[in-house]
């Protein structure tokens, strides 16, 4: 049973106050949560926003009910990564097939050879959070010590 707080760290979390400019802003500002404190060659913001851009031009990553679910592999990561951002109503248009403007931010980048592992997390992930209840539980939260705490008990590869 992994959770999804295993793959966090408190840095890679935030309740945003402002609204990030479009697509370009919010890959950006992963980029920098997801890079953190790397001494990794190659995994500075400006890298994994990248990667996340490029995964984005396939298609886009909202998924609807305002979750959006970017992720991409990265070439010097060890292990997978996620950060979470929660944005302020009325969220952020990414796109997504049902209209609904982006709140809820899962992103996910795992070394390149993880395929099998990506896409389990990205089901489970996605699975998950399209729980009505799981997506208000963290949609309510007000600030990243109570995300990051209701994040705990979400269980990502139990169902």
């Amino acid at each position: 049973m992994t959770r999804l707080a295993a793959l966090l760290d408190p840095s890679r979390i935030a309740v945003l106050d402002f609204l990030p400019d479009g697509r370009a802003g919010l890959l950006r500002l992963l980029g920098e949560r997801l890079a953190g404190e790397s001494a990794i060659p190659g995994l500075d913001a400006a890298a994994i926003a990248g990667a996340l851009a490029a995964r984005e031009q396939l298609a886009t990553t909202a998924v609807g009910e305002g979750l959006a679910f970017p992720h991409a592999k990265l070439p010097g990561l060890s292990a997978a990564r996620a950060a979470v951002l929660l944005l302020p109503p009325p969220g952020l248009d990414l796109g997504a097939a049902d209209g609904l403007p982006v709140r809820l931010v899962v992103a996910l980048v795992v070394p390149p050879d993880s395929v099998g592992e990506h896409l389990r997390l990205l089901g489970a992930f996605s699975r998950r959070l399209r729980d009505p209840a799981a997506r208000r539980t963290l949609l309510d939260c007000t600030d990243a010590a109570d995300l990051l705490r209701r994040l705990g008990d979400i269980d990502v590869l139990s169902r």
